[in-house]
C-alpha cells in the first residue's frame, strides 16, 4: 500500500558516534538549519537521516541510502550499539471493497532504528519517501573533475521547459546576474552531461563555472524538480557564497519548500543564518558525553557554553523584553557593572542551558536562568522537562537535576497570563495620562500577544525597539505590580549581594 505525504517530525538519539541522549526536533518551518562547532555531530546527523527512507515506488531509480554507505565498519567502529528513533507522519493507501480509494492518515509514528550485528530495520522495510542529497562534493569545480585534456565536444539542447526556466530566473536572483539561456551540454563520449548557461552573450557549461555558479544551480535544480513532499538534505550550504546571496538562497528555498511541502535540512557555520526567522535554528553542541540541542537561539548562548563567565553575575533570558525587564531590575540595585545578561531563546532552551552548565561543572550559584513566567510554572513542570535533557537513572540523577534547576527562576505572573498581555494591563490601569499609558490603553485587541507591547513601541514611534522597550519598562517600574513581577529575580539577586559583597 504505497506511502504519501510523508513529513518528519523529530528524531531522538539514544547513541550515534558521538550523538548521545538529546532530541533534534524539525517542525514549525519547512526549512532548518543545524549550527554547531566543527565535531559537534553534524554530518552524522545528516547522514541518519539520508537512510531512514527507501524510494517510493513511482521512482525507483532514485538514490538508496544506506547506513553502510555513511557508517562503514573499520578496525575502529563497527557502529554496534547505535540507536536512535523518529517520529513521523504519512497517509497510506488503505482500500477496502466497499471504498477502493479509501486513505488511512498516520500521525506520529515511532520507528526504532538500530545496529546489533547489522542495521536495522532491513532496508525494505523502511517507509518510503524521496530523500535527495546535495554533498559538499558538489562544490568541487566540474573542471577539476574532468580528466580529458583534448578537445570535448558537447552537444547542447537549450532548456526552455517551464522548471528550467524557472530554475534560471531563481538563479538570476541569487546571484544577482542575467542569464539568457539555460542548457544541457551532453559530453557523448563519456556518457556525461553537464549544465550551462548564456551570460553576456558568452555561453558556457559547468566545465566553466566557479564553484558557486555551481552549486547554486545544483541546488535550485534539486529543489524545484523534487517532488512534492520531499526530503532534501544539504551538507554545508554556505559553502562557496557570500552572505547576500547565501540568504537570497535561502529566501528562495524557503518559498518552494511551503510551496511543495518539502522537508529542507541544511548544516551550516554560518553563524548570520541564526538571525532569520523563517528557518528552524538548531545548535547542536558536546559536553563530554552528553549532546545538546538549542532551538532558536543565538551565538551568544553557544559561546558561552565553550567561554568562561567574565563578570561574577550572570542572567540568562528569553527575548527582547526579559533583557530589558533585568536591566531596569539591576540598575535599581546598583550591580549594573557586575552582571552580564545574554539570551537564550526559546523557552525549552533554558533546561539545555541548565543541563550544559551543570555538565561542566561550573559554580551555579552565580548563574541564573529566568523564564517568562507563563510556562514551566511549577517545580514538578521544570523537573519533567530537564529528564529529557539531564536524563539517567542512578541514584544521583535526581539530586543533579535538582542542582541543575536551582539556577532558574521566573518572573511572577497571573495564572493563564501572558507577559506581554500583564505588561500592557498594568500600564492601562496608572491611566496617568502619559504618552505610554494612553498608547497601551489604544490596543484593546491583538492577533498576536507580542503586540500588546509591540504596538506601544510602534505608536511611541520608536525605530530602535530595544529604546522603546526600555521606555515601557520605566513605566512598568511605577505600577504596583512591578515589585511581585520581578520578586524572583530581584530575591536572587539580593541573595547573591549580601554573599559576593557586591553593593556599594
Amino acid at each position: 500500500m504505497p506511502i504519501t505525504q510523508q513529513r518528519l517530525h523529530k528524531i531522538e538519539f539514544q547513541a550515534l558516534k558521538n550523538l548521545a541522549s538529546f532530541t533534534l526536533d524539525i517542525e514549525h518551518n519547512n526549512v532548518t538549519g543545524i549550527f554547531g562547532i566543527n565535531g559537534c555531530g553534524k554530518t552524522s546527523i545528516i547522514y541518519s537521516l539520508l537512510c531512514l527512507f527507501k524510494p517510493t515506488e513511482s521512482d525507483p531509480t532514485r538514490r538508496d541510502f544506506k547506513f553502510s554507505q555513511f557508517f562503514t565498519h573499520t578496525t575502529h567502529s563497527r557502529f554496534v550499539g547505535s540507536s536512535f528513533k523518529i517520529t513521523h507522519s504519512f497517509r497510506q493507501d488503505t482500500p477496502t471493497t466497499t471504498n477502493p480509494n479509501a486513505t488511512t492518515v498516520n500521525n506520529n509514528v515511532e520507528r526504532q532504528y538500530l545496529k546489533a550485528d547489522r542495521w536495522k530495520p532491513r532496508y525494505g522495510d523502511r517507509p518510503q519517501r524521496d530523500v535527495y542529497f546535495i554533498g559538499i562534493s558538489s562544490c568541487v569545480p566540474e573542471i577539476e573533475l574532468e580528466k580529458s585534456e583534448s578537445l570535448i565536444r558537447l552537444t547542447t539542447t537549450n532548456l526552455t521547459d517551464t522548471l528550467s526556466t524557472t530554475i534560471r530566473q531563481k538563479a538570476e536572483i541569487v546571484l544577482n546576474r542575467q542569464y539568457t539561456e539555460y542548457n544541457s551540454h551532453d559530453y557523448n563520449a563519456r556518457n556525461k552531461k553537464f549544465i550551462g548557461v548564456r551570460h553576456n552573450n558568452i555561453s558556457y557549461s559547468s566545465l566553466s563555472m566557479g564553484a558557486g555558479e555551481q552549486r547554486t544551480f545544483k541546488i535550485l535544480d534539486t529543489v524545484i524538480r523534487a517532488k512534492n513532499y520531499s526530503l532534501i538534505i544539504i551538507d554545508e550550504i554556505d559553502l562557496t557564497l557570500h552572505t547576500e546571496a547565501l540568504n537570497r538562497l535561502i529566501e528562495i528555498i524557503v518559498e518552494i519548500a511551503i510551496e511543495k511541502k518539502l522537508q529542507i535540512i541544511f548544516t551550516s557555520h554560518r553563524e548570520e543564518l541564526t538571525q532569520r526567522t523563517d528557518i528552524n535554528i538548531r545548535h547542536i553542541h558536546q559536553i563530554g558525553a552528553q549532546t545538546i540541542c538549542f532551538n532558536e537561539t543565538n551565538p551568544d548562548c553557544i559561546s558561552r557554553l565553550t567561554g568562561n563567565q567574565i563578570r561574577p553575575l550572570e542572567v540568562f533570558v528569553e527575548d527582547d523584553l526579559a533583557d530589558v525587564t533585568v536591566q531596569k531590575v539591576i540598575e535599581e540595585l546598583e550591580i549594573r557593572r557586575h552582571c552580564s545578561i545574554k539570551k537564550y531563546g526559546a523557552i525549552n532552551n533554558s533546561f539545555s542551558l541548565a543541563t550544559g552548565i551543570f555538565l561542566k561543572g561550573e559554580n551555579l550559584a552565580n548563574i541564573l536562568i529566568l523564564l517568562d513566567g507563563d510556562n514551566y510554572r511549577t517545580e514538578p513542570e521544570r523537573m519533567k522537562q530537564i529528564k529529557k535533557y539531564l536524563s539517567g537513572t542512578e541514584a544521583t540523577a535526581d539530586h543533579n537535576r535538582t542542582k541543575a534547576l536551582a539556577c532558574i527562576k521566573q518572573l511572577i505572573l497571573p495564572a493563564d497570563t501572558a507577559p506581554e498581555v500583564f505588561i500592557n494591563n498594568a500600564i492601562r490601569q496608572l491611566a496617568d495620562n502619559t504618552e505610554v499609558s494612553n498608547a497601551a490603553l489604544s490596543i484593546n485587541a491583538a492577533t498576536d500577544k507580542h503586540d500588546f507591547v509591540n504596538r506601544i513601541v510602534n505608536i511611541l514611534g520608536y525605530q530602535d525597539k530595544t529604546q522603546g522597550l526600555i521606555k515601557v519598562v520605566a513605566k512598568l517600574a511605577t505600577t504596583t505590580e512591578w515589585a511581585v513581577y520581578t520578586q524572583e529575580l530581584r530575591d536572587w539577586l539580593n541573595e547573591r549581594i549580601r554573599i559576593l559583597q557586591l553593593a556599594g
